[in-house]
């Protein structure tokens, strides 16, 4: 059970050091606040400073107020800041709203929780600003850390949080908590990379941002319905991803989500993985590759189906689908041994499962894929012709040259045509694709849902643009995870109110039979909003919100709090949100 708090007034010293090499010594008075949940300064004053290459404290020259006269009389205490709260007042209820806060803030002490926040919320606020400039921007924004922010504190705090696990599993186990029904779980990877020659996790392998250098792969669960991150995980980067299912399984039963379903794309397809999802009685949807060996021959026996009426998908009439149903053998190795069927560790066990195979055919894809495999036939026609040969070129663009031109050299001369019967033999087959379920016997509700996953493919878009996370930016795995974990973090700040937002646009508007909300006025204010909201991303929504400022005044005589006026659309945006607008 969390100690409860005093409420008295602490006072710290704390150092700043300025650009001219001087340390600024500091006194400044907090009060822990616990509505808000962090600790709220009350002052701040400047005691003294240490000179550049001094070690003493020397008093500071007191201000001169510009164009009065000093008079010899005591001037009255005054205190007065200024701060920018717009912004801040809705990741604050965001926070909150969302349960991250709650989550965080359950998980780990006082001060580790107030610094992830603080750290998270400046992410966000930023658009993904690099780190170092909250040293500044925190002077201007409230932070639930009081304390101050410096890159030594957050250095710290990304090697102390990359080794606590139970924070960071408790934290993921949190995000599901209160759905409702099967989660389903879009399941993808992308990759970070990196100038450190330091990160044993750091590899050559696939590059998804294609600039040369070494890269972390990042794996992330994230739930296609709610809109929101669930965990993710951290390999080296020349894994590839048809072998990282089985980190995904276990991190699913340590978070104790058994029933969730799994969608991946055809980087995640194999039969291995296909053994381990049915062998764990996992859910899944997964795309497959029409050309393997047991579809195939499905899809070559049903190929006159696919001109049906009823075999038009309902929401996407340009595509056509069919469900086989299969009793399909798997293998897999023995992670144990088993005297009860005779096998050792290491053996290979098969075992029988009902799978759907759901095959679709799209006429506009088969055009695409017909346009683009054109293209590339007469580009590497132009470089065999050109001289290229198996040397200067990629080992599947030469595959592509034997199988479907044909080369002859005369003398010095290179003439190249088309093998037009194995192009005839490829293009068949465009325009099909297949989906693999062990759960989902509707075609078009497989369908639907695969489509859903492409979300995921927004979201390491957002990590990568909004939370700093192109590149790793630190020197040790530790560092690394607890780096990825505030980014995560920020990231499930964004998400969320990027649901929020997506969620009001559908409603704003929109007459619901109340009298007062369909009123003129007020359908007009809400139009004004919707409008607004479709022209504006998330981050300058909020940055539009920065403007509003707090300025608290105290002296002995009076306590006054003031802020900038709010327009109608501005109120109703806040109110639609759930926060409270005078």
């Amino acid at each position: 059970m969390a100690r409860k708090h005093s409420g008295e007034i602490v006072t710290r010293t704390i150092r700043q050091r300025q650009k001219n090499g001087d340390i600024y010594v500091i006194e400044r008075k907090t009060q822990y606040d616990p509505e808000k949940k962090y600790n709220v300064v009350l002052s701040s004053k400047i005691v003294g400073k240490i000179p550049l290459g001094q070690n003493q404290v020397v008093p500071t020259r007191p201000k001169r107020p510009s164009g009065k006269k000093v008079s010899n009389l005591p001037a009255p205490f005054l205190n007065a800041s200024r701060m920018r709260v717009g912004m801040m007042d809705i990741i604050d209820h965001i926070g909150k709203a969302s349960g991250i806060d709650e989550a965080i803030y359950a998980n780990t002490d006082l001060g580790t929780a107030q610094k992830i926040l603080s750290l998270a919320r400046y992410l966000l606020a930023t658009d993904g600003q690099s780190l170092p400039g909250i040293t500044a921007w925190q002077y201007s924004h409230p932070i639930p850390y009081e304390d101050g922010i410096s890159e030594d504190v957050y250095h710290d705090l990304f090697t102390s949080v990359g080794r606590d696990e139970s924070l960071m599993q408790s934290f993921f186990a949190s995000r599901l908590q209160g759905s409702e029904g099967e989660p389903v779980l879009a399941y993808d990877s992308t990759t970070v990379s990196t100038y450190s020659q330091q990160l044993p996790e750091a590899r050559y392998g696939f590059n998804k941002a294609h600039d040369g250098l070494e890269t972390v792969k990042l794996l992330s669960l994230y739930s296609i319905e709610t809109r929101q991150p669930v965990a993710f995980t951290k390999q080296p980067g020349n894994q590839p991803d048809v072998i990282t299912i089985e980190n995904t399984l276990k991190q699913l039963q340590i978070l104790s989500i058994g029933n969730a379903e799994i969608v991946t794309d055809n980087g995640y397809y194999s039969e291995k993985n296909l053994a381990e999802l049915l062998y764990a009685y996992f859910d899944f949807i997964t795309l497959a590759k029409t050309n393997l060996n047991w579809i195939k021959p499905e899809l070559n026996a049903r190929l006159d189906e696919f001109r049906s009426t009823s075999s038009a998908c309902p929401f996407d009439t340009n595509t056509h689908g069919i469900t086989v149903m299969l009793m399909q053998e798997f293998s897999r190795a023995r992670k144990y041994g088993s005297r009860k069927k005779d096998l050792k560790e290491g053996d290979e066990e098969t075992f029988r499962r009902r799978i759907y195979l759901h095959l679709y055919f799209n006429p506009m894809r088969r055009v695409e894929q017909d346009t683009a495999f054109d293209n590339d036939l007469f580009e590497l026609k132009e470089l065999v012709e050109d001289g290229k040969d198996e040397q200067d070129l990629k080992e599947s663009a030469w595959k592509k040259v034997q199988k479907f031109l044909y080369v002859r050299h005369y003398g010095s001369k290179v003439t190249v045509t088309f093998n037009e019967k194995a192009i005839a033999e490829e293009k068949k087959y465009h325009g099909y694709f297949a989906l693999v379920s062990n759960c989902e016997k509707d075609p078009f509700e497989c369908l639907r849902k695969y489509r859903k996953r492409g979300v995921i493919e927004f979201f390491f878009e957002s990590g990568k643009q909004r939370a700093d996370g192109s590149r790793t930016r630190v020197w040790t795995s530790d560092a690394l995870m607890g780096r990825m974990f505030v980014q995560f973090v920020a990231l499930c700040y964004y998400e969320y109110l990027g649901e929020q937002i997506r969620e009001m646009k559908l409603t704003l508007a929109v007459e619901n039979g109340d009298p007062e909300h369909d009123s003129r006025e007020n359908m007009k204010v809400e139009t004004k909003l919707k409008n607004w909201l479709k022209n504006t991303p998330v981050y300058l929504a909020l940055q539009w919100f920065d403007v509003i400022e707090e300025v608290n005044v105290s002296s002995k005589l009076h306590a006054k709090r003031w802020t900038t006026e709010l327009t109608e659309r501005d109120r109703l945006f806040l109110r639609k949100l759930g926060m409270k607008v005078s």
